[in-house]
C-alpha cells in the first residue's frame, strides 16, 4: 500500500468539462457491454494493462443508477456510461483525443474472449529496454502492455 503522499492526486471532474454544461463537447453513443462488466477486481486489472494513463470513478444514485468516469491523465479526455438497472443498451459519453470507454470496452473483450483468465495466468518480464505483461507465456503478450524505459 502507498503512503498516503505516494498516491497520485487527480484533475477535478469540473477541469474536464472546461467550465461547459453537461455534455461539454461530449460524443453520445450506445453500448450493450454495462459498466459493470468492468468493475470487478480481474476485470480493472486486465483493462488497466491496456488502457494506460486513465482512472475510474463511480457516481452513485438513489433510484441505484450509476455513471462510471473514465478520465485520462492528459487532463481532456473523458468517457461516462450510464447504469440503469434493467437495462440491456447503456448510454455513452466521449470527449478528448482518447475514446477512453471505446479503449476500456476493446481490453474487455480482449480479456473475455480469452476466457476471462484469472490473476494467475498473468505473468510479466521486466527487461533492460522494457516490462512487458503477458498472457499464460511471453509469447501472447497483451495489447499496448509494454512499457519502454
Amino acid at each position: 500500500m502507498r503512503l498516503r503522499q505516494q498516491r497520485a492526486t487527480f484533475p477535478p471532474h469540473e477541469r474536464y468539462m472546461g467550465g461547459r454544461a453537461w455534455p461539454a463537447d461530449g460524443v453520445r453513443s450506445t453500448t450493450t457491454t454495462p459498466p459493470s462488466a468492468v468493475g470487478g477486481w480481474i476485470e480493472q486489472f486486465a483493462v488497466g494493462l491496456q488502457v494506460h494513463d486513465a482512472w475510474w470513478s463511480v457516481e452513485r444514485y438513489d433510484d441505484g443508477a450509476y455513471t462510471l468516469w473514465t478520465y485520462g491523465l492528459d487532463g481532456t479526455s473523458w468517457a461516462s456510461v450510464d447504469h440503469e438497472p434493467g437495462e440491456t443498451e447503456f448510454v455513452v459519453h466521449q470527449s478528448g483525443p482518447r475514446r477512453l470507454w471505446d479503449e476500456t470496452e476493446a481490453a474487455y473483450h480482449w480479456w473475455s474472449d480469452r476466457g476471462r483468465p484469472g490473476f494467475e495466468r498473468f505473468g510479466l518480464t521486466a527487461g533492460p529496454r522494457s516490462t512487458v505483461a503477458w498472457l499464460d507465456d511471453e509469447s501472447c503478450p497483451v495489447p499496448g502492455a509494454e512499457w519502454l524505459r
